[in-house]
């Protein structure tokens, strides 16, 4: 107790120190800072709503397409259409429904917002939910099977806490992709208007057209404390948590613990109110046992009335097969007319766009992939790396690219002494910053996911080095690896909008490429005909890599590289 209080002291000190400084250097910035607590309040209630809705669209959807193979065949494609439109894509259709909808002004625009930021989240949550059922143990799902449980009671004791350790990862990862479009989803631009809502990242991206670099210092120093205490009393424990949901194949070879304070633990200074926990533990005591005893009743329906629950689940996907019939019709038609009028001029330059991007991207994705096998495999069995490491990378993670732009353009413009490589420069650091993490958690995820037993008897037989990775670590990384390449290069097409134009003040660094064509013609120009040409340029490369390459990669994974107990 009183080492946490020195240690609080220091902190309190060292706080006030560089508030003082601060304000002394930038005193403009320093007045603004007043309203960093509200602002950073309201971006993070923004979040916590657009999770919220993740977690249910990634449950839902990723458990239905991994046990139902005929909505996979049309649920997968259209999460591979959704993941691959950056959101400026989505900009006409949030200006059409909620800007300019029934809910105006500033409801309309609060729910642009969390939907926004719930594009740039949902798809990488629901896509670790499909991997985590479809690497399922079969002896798990055949004894699952011959128990009985179905419906509710296999989601409930079997789906559920087989996707845990994946769902609670992909948060991680989705929580740091809301972070990196926060500016986007506060500042909706537009030609003719601009919807600017408080928050952090419009905080910080106003600094920069500004100029100003305190108030930019200051902005990404409230987001890093933010991020900070986010990882303290929300991610660290809840990764630790889901350790309890990995799948042994024996009691036996439990890898070293980790044990995590939890937020209770942290605060065990403040006051414990012992009388008010006692109140309000008796006021929720009935709704406990409410829901244990809906959930009983469930899981009595579920196997009294199979056929009628199968119906059910039958009436579900008729209606979304339905509605995406209608909803594909509606767009072809569209379509149609879209191309009986003329080509906007820059069309015929998009393949060469195409190209470029496609070259940026590969080039960070190798970076990416060079280092984060090695940094993976060391952090998933180092009970040292998993205590000090992994957190400062959660962090890391967790500062989005955007809040670093003054620093990757004043790199790439003293790399490059201000010549035309500044900008590729730029895009590449952009690029690789939204893909490596994706690529690092998702390969942690797949280390720690290795039964301890089985590194134990790997160990036991002597494989050792360049053996044990060829053996055992490599094979066991495939299906992660596949994963996370597929949400990686979703996360970098949709980081190419703010890689390849970058600005800050009054300079421009713009490189040939779909992320700076769609960029001008969203939010510069307002051609809307070469944005839609744009996006559906950068959704067909998107799903002819993943039909020719991603998707035979993971089912190959999925079936040769499947862990059984």
């Amino acid at each position: 107790m009183r080492g946490l209080r020195g240690r609080l002291r220091i902190l309190a000190v060292a706080l006030i120190v560089i508030g003082i400084g601060t304000a002394i250097v930038f005193p403009d910035a320093a007045r603004a800072a007043a309203t960093l607590p509200i602002l950073a309040l309201f971006s993070v209630l923004r979040m916590v709503a657009a999770y919220l809705l993740s977690l249910l669209f990634a449950i839902s959807y990723g458990h239905t397409a991994a046990t139902n193979r005929r909505a996979a065949t049309v649920m997968l494609p259209v999460m591979d259409i959704l993941q691959s439109i950056p959101i400026l894509g989505f900009f006409p259709f949030v200006l059409l429904f909620f800007v300019n909808g029934p809910l105006g002004d500033p409801v309309g625009i609060e729910t642009a917002a969390v939907f926004l930021i719930f594009t740039s989240m949902a798809w990488n949550m629901a896509f670790g939910v499909y991997e985590s059922i479809t690497t399922l143990p079969q002896d798990l799902d055949q004894a699952a099977r011959g128990f009985g449980l179905h419906g509710w009671l296999r989601f409930r004791l079997l789906a559920f806490p087989a996707m845990v350790p994946k769902l609670v990862y992909n948060s991680i990862l989705s929580w740091t992709n809301g972070w990196f479009f926060l500016v986007a989803s506060e500042i909706i631009t537009t030609p003719r208007a601009s919807y600017i809502r408080p928050g952090l990242g419009s905080f910080i991206y106003l600094a920069g057209q500004r100029g100003d670099l305190g108030g930019i210092a200051i902005g990404i120093a409230a987001l890093a404390t933010v991020v900070l205490l986010l990882d303290i009393f929300l991610w660290r424990p809840t990764s630790v948590w889901s350790e309890r949901f990995r799948i042994e194949t024996t009691a036996a070879g439990e890898r070293p613990s980790l044990h995590v304070p939890s937020p209770y633990e942290r605060l065990r200074w403040l006051p414990r109110f012992p009388r008010l926990r006692r109140e309000v533990a008796r006021r929720i005591q009935p709704l406990l046992d409410g829901y244990a005893r809906s959930s009983s009743k469930l899981d009595r329906v579920y196997s009294s009335h199979r056929r009628v629950i199968r119906a059910v689940r039958r009436a579900d996907i008729g209606m979304f097969v339905v509605i995406f019939v209608i909803v594909v019709a509606t767009g072809l038609i569209g379509l149609v007319g879209f191309f009986q009028r003329p080509l906007p001029p820059g069309a015929r330059d998009l393949p060469i766009a195409a190209a470029f991007s496609f070259s940026r991207l590969l080039l960070a994705y190798l970076t990416a992939l060079a280092w984060t096998i090695p940094a993976a495999a060391w952090l998933g069995r180092s009970k040292w790396a998993a205590r000090f490491v992994t957190p400062a990378f959660e962090i890391s993670a967790s500062i989005p690219a955007t809040a670093l732009q003054p620093l990757i353009i004043g790199f790439a413009v003293v790399v490059t002494m201000g010549g035309y490589f500044a900008g590729e420069i730029g895009a590449y650091l952009v690029s690789l910053f939204a893909m490596q993490w994706y690529l690092l958690f998702n390969l942690i995820a797949g280390v720690r996911s290795i039964p301890g037993d089985l590194d134990e008897a790997a160990r036991g037989f002597g494989l050792r080095g360049r053996t044990y990775w060829r053996r055992l670590l490599l094979p066991a990384l495939v299906p992660s690896l596949a994963t996370g390449s597929i949400t990686a290069w979703g996360a970098g097409w949709n980081a190419l909008i703010v890689a390849e134009y970058l600005q800050f003040g009054q300079s421009v660094f713009s490189v040939t490429g779909l992320g700076a064509s769609l960029y001008g013609a969203t939010v510069v120009t307002g051609d809307y005909a070469m944005g839609y040409l744009t996006v559906l340029t950068m959704t067909a490369v998107v799903l002819i890599l993943n039909k020719l390459l991603w998707r035979p990669i993971y089912k190959r994974a999925a079936v040769k590289y499947r862990m059984e107990v």
